[in-house]
Order: structure tokens, then C-alpha cells, then sequence
């Protein structure tokens, strides 16, 4: 099947003057209100299974292969408590060990006036240290550290903040996820605002609400984050995707989890592998 085509709410929104900031609750309520009306057979918890809250069979092979991501976290866990030549480890980088905290990124770093995944925070970390960055794509070293530290605030509700000197870079997501990229002429709210619930390649199209909360994904034993996965996205519409960990990239990921606030975060949730 074809995608769907944007709506003319989003293309309302894309459109907005650039200066004139409409507040980050009411966009995120905008788009809530949408959904729910546009998927009313969905309870507000549902939104956080994505693809399978619309597919029954898939929901069983899930909750059946729930415990499939246990060597990876395992692998995680040692990438993440790892010593350092100084003595210190990632887990010294973050409160609690990195416990409680996955909902509360990304996060607006007044300082740099950047936002700061988690990704970056780790390799934030390692660059203090003196130890050599992880390549943000790379399944063994940033995917498993992901893995691990995310399974450390299962079940907590996403809490992503955006302080005033933020609102830009949540606008710029915004702008980003409602404009039309390459050869396709597609945008993501093509796909996942105005065709969430349909299928596309045999597949349920998930949601933006909930698209932030069981990242990263595990896919044939591979853990696949969110970035990697807009990436992916971005090819299938024909756009040169931008590099993981860019402004762009991290924007994005900012407005798609900031509109998940509430919902509990749940990582590392199988998927089948794509054909």
C-alpha cells in the first residue's frame, strides 16, 4: 500500500510562523486530542505498544519473547559497569548508577544550548574519562549500554522537561516531524499521525504517542534505538537520513518523547525482524 498523505492539520502546523512559538503543551495536546479521536477503540496505556496495540497476534509474539533481550541487557550491564583507566565507570556518570532516569532524557543542556540524549550523556561520560566514544549506532557498545540503562527505569512514565530556553529546539523537532522530505515527499506525520493504526509493508503503523517509551527495540537479537530507526525512516522516504547523534536527529527526538510524557517506559520490546 502507499503511505498515507499528511493532513491538513499537520500541514497547518508545519506552516506556522517561525516566530510565533505556540507553548509545548498545548502542541502535545493538540496532537493527543487527535489521536483520540482518530483511534477511540485505544485506552491512553495502549499507546505504548506501538505496532501491537493494533495487532493482536503480534501483542502474544511480544509478551512470548519478552525475555528475549536478556543476554543483551546482561552484555549491557557490563559495558555500562565497566572500569575506566581512571577507576570510574559509566555508572559513576549518573545518579543512583543511572537508575530512575532514561524518562528524563533527552534533555535541554543550557550550557552547550543543545539537546543531550542519552546517547550523548554516555559519551559525554566517556570523553570526561578520557576513553574513546561509542559510535551511537553501534548495537554492541552504545545499543547494549541502551539496553541496560533503560531496563533501569522500566515502568517509570516519561518525564521530559522543557524549560523556556528549550522551546526552540522542541519547535525545531516539531517543524522537522511535520515537513516533507525526499524523493517520496513524505513526512513522519504522514505515516504516524494521520495513518497510525494502518499498515504499511504488513505491519500496524504506529502512533507518535507512545513511540518514545521501549526504545531501543530488539530486533533479531539486535538492539535498534530510536535515532537508528528514524534513520531507517528517513531511507524508506527517499531522504538522505542525518548522521546519528546531529542536531537535527537529536530535535527530533526530543518532540517525539516529550509527546510521550506520562506514559511508562518499557525497553527493549522484541519485534520481528524486517523482511
Amino acid at each position: 500500500m502507499g503511505f498515507p498523505r499528511l493532513a491538513a492539520l499537520a500541514i497547518a502546523f508545519a506552516l506556522a510562523a517561525p516566530g510565533a512559538l505556540a507553548s509545548p503543551e498545548s502542541v502535545r495536546k493538540d496532537i493527543v486530542e487527535r489521536l483520540q479521536k482518530q483511534l477511540p477503540q485505544l485506552s491512553g496505556s495502549e499507546y505504548a505498544l506501538g505496532s501491537a496495540a493494533f495487532d493482536d497476534a503480534l501483542r502474544a509474539q511480544v509478551e512470548e519473547n519478552a525475555a528475549s533481550a536478556a543476554a543483551l541487557v546482561a552484555a549491557g550491564q557490563k559495558v555500562w559497569t565497566a572500569k575506566f583507566r581512571d577507576g570510574r565507570s559509566l555508572a559513576n556518570c549518573f545518579p543512583n548508577g543511572g537508575r530512575r532516569i532514561a524518562g528524563n532524557y533527552p534533555q535541554y543542556d543550557a550550557r552547550i544550548k543543545r539537546v543531550v540524549t542519552l546517547e550523548m550523556a554516555i559519551n559525554q561520560c566517556r570523553k570526561a574519562h578520557r576513553e574513546a566514544i561509542f559510535e551511537p549506532t553501534d548495537p554492541a557498545t552504545m545499543g547494549a549500554a541502551l539496553a541496560y540503562v533503560r531496563s533501569l527505569s522500566n515502568n517509570l512514565k516519561i518525564a521530559v522537561r522543557v524549560p523556556a530556553a528549550a522551546e526552540r529546539s522542541l519547535e525545531n523537532g516539531r517543524r522537522m516531524y511535520f515537513t516533507r522530505m525526499g524523493q517520496r515527499n513524505f513526512a513522519c506525520a504522514s505515516c504516524h499521525l494521520q495513518g497510525a493504526g494502518k499498515r504499511f509493508d504488513g505491519m500496524p503503523i504506529s502512533p507518535v504517542i507512545g513511540q518514545a517509551t521501549h526504545w531501543p527495540e530488539i530486533r533479531g537479537g539486535i538492539p535498534i534505538t530510536l535515532q537508528v530507526r528514524v534513520r531507517e525512516c528517513l531511507e524508506l522516504m527517499g531522504a538522505a537520513p542525518f548522521a546519528a547523534g546531529s542536531d537535527e536527529l537529536n530535535d527530533l527526538e526530543y518532540f517525539v518523547t516529550y509527546l510521550s510524557n506520562g506514559l511508562p517506559l518499557k525497553a527493549n520490546v522484541w519485534r520481528p525482524k524486517a523482511p
